[in-house]
């Protein structure tokens, strides 16, 4: 066998086994799995698969009857991508072995082997468990009702300890008659919880069973306990948080959103060494009590009690006798299996440094703005409080700055201590907290960096992708944008991890392609979508704002007991001088436009990236209605500045194809339309300005991509029909907002790159709009001046106009507005707003950490390094390194569904080497810049490891 270089064995070999996209998952959809994997060629040998196969059967216990085999015999081609089994269906409450071969072109055949389980549901009757409800004081209901000057209001004033209550303990009794052989714990619940099997915790995930639409399912997470088991007496625990069920939670804070009673079912699923079976359920002779946790808030933070502890709880023999009786109770809402990766404790950073404030407290910094909490040793006398309250960022003097206000928006924990000589390790249990640094307050002796440590909480997603180069600060950009995906892809995508953790639908559409290029989020997307189509459901078409939508965002709509296809709520009307109070108008924003279409957006992004047509299949009747509900208000609605009797036929024509009439977001955040008036006002700009213009951009991009998923997942014959629709819509566009001398009505950066991004306008006024955007750029002095929904195709816009000198300068600029001025300030994530920290050092009160400007690292790999896709999950690459650029060295890499794709180059004055590292079954075609030629003229370029040398061959020093 072949060794390279570093002594690693060289020989091709399977590897990166997946189904659904999930390493040996326990518990994946019933249904028709997708199965992965990657040849993978360490040696860089160029290996090619002529035919693959696929063997599936039931994984039963040694010396039990041989379960069905599904084996699909030699198939042609690769294989690899989203496979699917030819006459395989997994069935629920099944565990499932599975073999892949594959034939090397010229070469040996190679095989490897995995293992997934599948969960059950309640629909089926595979989820037999009954609900138990714990004796408790129900959440008190609390918090803003709406959006409005109380949402930025001072704290509440009265303790949480006497307006939250307790997490709640519970007990289940439990008797196996031998040890099993196999065993699948399965949970759910009203409520995040943590499991115990005799005394030790079950699993490493935390705030099980995460964020989710609760009013369509409740999802189930499952564990592997047979190693926890033994023959005779067992106990299981439980304990029982108010999470995002009945938390503080989203913009409001608002707390008992989807309830204000803790419940749970699980069920113990055991197979004997003989095969027989048993399904362990609890019933009312579970027995609960409180802990040593006083309260436990993800927005408010947790308090614990170590005095109250209760040592034994969840092991056998302990006494529960004066603890309370639990009640059996109806919960009709369906339970389905957890999809994707929960979320963990992914990393542990150190305390970099402990500084004093003048009052004495300690004021801790971790080096990194993250999502998570910290863990403490301490050792000091039995009721000395620590108090936790973390924030992130210092002010400009460096003393401790909580920049995250409003109700219920503390993040503060709190450790009493039980007085152990030895020392005592606490980490909360229910919360978490966005953050970098952290006053220590009431801190027993002298406070060690060591004696803290943080734990940062993630979604526990595979990073796939990275980016270097000559120029660090681009470094630190791509950097800061993984670890705000890091904080944001926590249970949910959301906006921020600390003033409201919501699933803004239009931060992920914009982000999504840099998500996917970073870390492996098929998967994790996969269980978001399945409450979004749940939620637009509910709407008529209509995609909301935010999803899980939180129920006080949406009273009615989002009240349980109206949870039945309610119509969508009328839209904002786009206001004009004399129309609504802007807050009033902010507040009923809905169906945004570049929002709601993450529908079509998003899945068409994943589906490029990893050639799964599965994720067009599950959402195209979701695209449908999202477009349809575009044309139905499109057609109802008229601009508030337009009055229907004043209109020509033809322009009421044009307006009723036009989806302009209702108020957006528009272009939101755009730099210069924040300037001057108060924070208010100027927040609301951008949606007066920009929202006719962005909402026919949507719509006909919309439309382009449902004609596109019709051809490769629905019905080809409807492509026709849709193109032409768009068609129709730019037309119309370009009638109304395009004048005579080739300019927007509105200009603004954003508008001219959205217009140019979606082709908004005939061929022949493209030059013009390219024009009046470059000048646009001068004009602010070479910075961009675009907000939310155009900043993603700034850069492209103008590399593909002939720009790309213009695009490098705006990515290199390192004052206000700009991402480099960012890094300049020390920011460790991106930032909620470009001048959040001011170049005097003081702060704005907005949130550090928001990923949606990250967006910009997606342009980085494809422009500078030079990867690019041709084909969906890159079966065809382009590889187009920026050797005319401002780099002297850059090198990326991202994750295939092939394996990875990888280009460094080098260049010294007119020479260049370009490295290639590019995976099995894939082809990427090298094109060099205009001016360079490469030495052996190669364009296609297959599988292996390749180094390639290029020249100038036209004088002209690099720009």
């Amino acid at each position: 066998m072949n060794r390279s270089n570093d002594g690693a064995f060289s020989s091709p070999r399977l590897g990166h086994l997946r189904v659904d996209d999930l390493r040996e998952p326990l518990a994946i959809e019933p249904g028709r799995p997708r199965f992965g994997w990657h040849v993978l060629d360490p040696g860089g040998l160029g290996v090619r698969v002529s035919a693959h196969w696929i063997v599936v059967e039931e994984d039963r216990p040694a010396g039990a009857d041989t379960g069905p085999t599904t084996d699909t015999g030699w198939i042609d081609g690769p294989g690899g991508v989203a496979e699917r089994v030819p006459g395989f269906t997994a069935a629920e409450g099944r565990d499932y072995a599975w073999t892949v071969r594959v034939r090397l072109e010229d070469g040996p055949e190679l095989e490897a082997q995995g293992r997934f389980g599948v969960g059950v549901t309640s629909a089926s009757g595979g989820w037999s468990a009954p609900w138990l409800e714990p004796a408790q004081s129900p959440v008190v209901v609390e918090g803003p009702t709406g959006v409005g000057p109380e949402l930025f209001a001072p704290r509440e004033d009265t303790p949480p300890g006497e307006r939250l209550h307790p997490p709640r303990y519970l007990r289940h009794r439990f008797t196996l008659r031998e040890r099993p052989v196999r065993a699948r714990l399965r949970v759910t619940s009203q409520g995040v919880q943590q499991p115990f099997l005799n005394g030790a915790p079950v699993g490493d995930e935390v705030l099980a069973p995460g964020y989710a639409s609760y009013h369509h399912a409740l999802p189930a997470t499952t564990h592997d306990v047979g190693a926890a088991l033994e023959a005779g007496d067992n106990v299981l625990g439980l304990v029982l948080g108010d999470g995002w069920w009945a938390g503080r939670i989203s913009i409001l804070g608002r707390s008992a959103q989807y309830g204000d009673r803790l419940r749970a079912s699980w069920q113990l699923e055991v197979v004997y060494a003989d095969g027989s079976s048993q399904t362990i359920v609890p019933g009312e002779s579970v027995r609960s009590s409180r802990g040593p946790i006083d309260y436990s808030d993800l927005f408010i933070g947790e308090r614990h009690d170590a005095r109250a502890a209760i040592d034994g709880w969840a092991a056998a023999g302990f006494d529960d006798s004066d603890w309370e009786a639990v009640r059996v109770v109806d919960v009709p809402t369906p339970i389905v299996p957890f999809v994707g990766e929960p979320v963990r404790r992914v990393l542990e950073l150190p305390v970099r440094e402990v500084t004093h404030s003048p009052d004495g407290a300690a004021v801790v910094d971790i080096g990194q703005v993250v999502a998570g909490r910290m863990r403490l040793r301490v050792t000091g006398p039995a009721g000395t409080v620590v108090r936790l309250e973390h924030a992130e960022v210092v002010d400009r003097d460096g003393g401790f700055l909580r920049n995250i206000i409003g109700v219920n928006k503390d993040q503060v924990d709190e450790y009493v201590l039980r007085g152990d000589p030895d020392g005592e390790t606490w980490e909360p249990l229910f919360t978490f907290h966005g953050f970098r640094y952290v006053r220590v307050v009431g801190w027993p002796g002298h406070l060690d960096p060591g004696d803290l440590v943080a734990v940062v909480l993630s979604s526990d997603l595979e990073q796939t992708g990275d980016f270097s180069g000559s120029d660090p600060r681009l470094d630190a950009i791509v950097a800061n944008t993984r670890w705000s995906q890091r904080a944001n892809f926590l249970a949910v995508p959301t906006d921020c991890p600390q003033r409201e953790r919501a699933g803004w639908t239009g931060d992920l559409q914009i982000f999504a392609p840099t998500a996917a290029t970073l870390m492996g989020v098929s998967a994790f997307l996969r269980r978001w979508f399945a409450d979004l189509r749940a939620e637009q459901a509910r709407r008529g078409g209509m995609v909301p704002i935010i999803v899980p939508m939180p129920p006080a965002m949406a009273p009615g709509v989002d009240d349980p007991a109206t949870a039945t296809d309610t119509p969508a709520p009328e839209p904002a009307p786009a206001p004009d001088a004399g129309g609504p109070a802007l807050a009033g108008a902010l507040t009923l924003i809905d169906g945004a436009a570049g929002w709601g279409d993450v529908v079509t957006m998003t899945p068409m992004a994943l589906f490029e990236r990893y050639a799964d047509p599965g994720v067009l299949g599950d959402n195209l009747q979701a695209m449908r209605d999202w477009v349809d509900w575009q044309t139905r208000e499109a057609t109802r609605l008229l601009p508030g500045r337009v009055r229907a009797a004043d209109l020509t036929p033809e322009e009421r024509e044009r307006h009723r194809i036009l989806w302009n009439g209702a108020l957006n977001f528009g272009d939101w955040l755009a730099p210069s339309t924040l300037a001057g008036d108060d924070d208010f006002l100027a927040m609301m700009r951008a949606p007066l300005t920009t929202h006719e213009i962005v909402g026919p951009c949507f719509q006909a991009h919309s439309l382009d991509l449902l004609a596109r998923a019709e051809e490769l997942a629905g019905d080809p014959g409807a492509a026709p029909d849709l193109r032409r629709r768009a068609a129709d819509v730019r037309a119309a566009f370009t009638a109304e907002y395009v004048d005579d001398s080739g300019r927007l009505t509105t200009e603004l950066q954003g508008t001219y790159v959205l217009a140019l991004a979606f082709d908004m306008v005939p061929a022949d006024l493209r030059p013009r709009l390219v024009e009046r955007l470059v000048e646009l750029v001068h004009a602010a002095d070479d910075h961009l001046d675009t907000g939310f929904l155009s900043v993603p195709y700034l850069l492209d816009v103008l590399w593909d106009a002939g720009h790309a000198d213009l695009a490098r300068r705006l990515l290199r600029q390192d004052t206000i507005p700009s991402w480099l001025y960012e890094v300049d300030m020390g920011a460790t994530t991106i930032w909620e707003s470009w001048n959040a920290v001011h170049p005097d050092g003081s702060v704005d009160l907005v949130s550090m950490n928001h990923y949606a400007f990250g967006c910009v690292v997606d342009a980085m790999v494809r422009r500078l390094a030079g990867i690019d896709l041709v084909e969906p999950g890159y079966r065809v690459s382009r590889i187009a390194p920026d050797l005319d650029g401002f780099l002297d060295h850059c090198a990326a890499h991202v994750g295939t569904p092939y394996g990875r794709l990888a280009v460094s180059w080098e260049r010294r004055g007119d020479s260049a080497v370009v490295r290639l590292e590019v995976p099995t079954s894939t082809v990427a075609r090298l094109e060099l810049p205009d001016g360079w030629s490469a030495q052996d003229d190669r364009r296609d370029v297959g599988p292996g490891r390749h180094e390639i040398e290029a020249r100038r061959h036209e004088a002209g020093a690099p720009r």
